[in-house]
């Protein structure tokens, strides 16, 4: 089965891609970072709760991104995310690296949780 990268985390798992070539988002929820194409664009972002125009679509996954990454990359729905990319309920670092190489992201701009403390 061919599967689509999450824009958001990177992850290689979803059903369909997360948005058509016409901006229409398929309101897929990602089982990695749990951002659901449709919806946490305009909800799931520190800013409250705004209209974010296709324009800014990247903006609100870097907000999201930040945020989901910050708070320590807790695996969104554990049951659907490969278990041998967890651990203690979030995405072994090693793997959110990998992740988000896909997507071509600067890493230094990130600051990675430390598993160990």
């Amino acid at each position: 089965m061919k599967t689509y990268m999450c824009p958001v985390c990177g992850y290689d798992g979803l059903e369909e891609e997360a948005y058509d070539n016409n901006f229409n988002p398929s309101y897929e929820i990602c089982s990695c970072c749990r951002f659901e194409y449709g919806y946490s664009e305009d909800h799931n972002v520190d800013l409250g709760y705004i209209v974010i125009p296709n324009e800014m679509r990247e903006a609100a996954f870097q907000l999201y991104r930040k945020q989901w990454i910050e708070e320590g990359a807790e695996v969104g729905h554990p049951e659907y995310y490969p278990k041998e990319f967890q651990e203690k309920g979030k995405v072994k670092q090693e793997m959110l690296i990998k992740q988000l190489k896909r997507l071509d992201l600067p890493l230094d701009n990130f600051t990675f949780l430390d598993y160990d403390s």
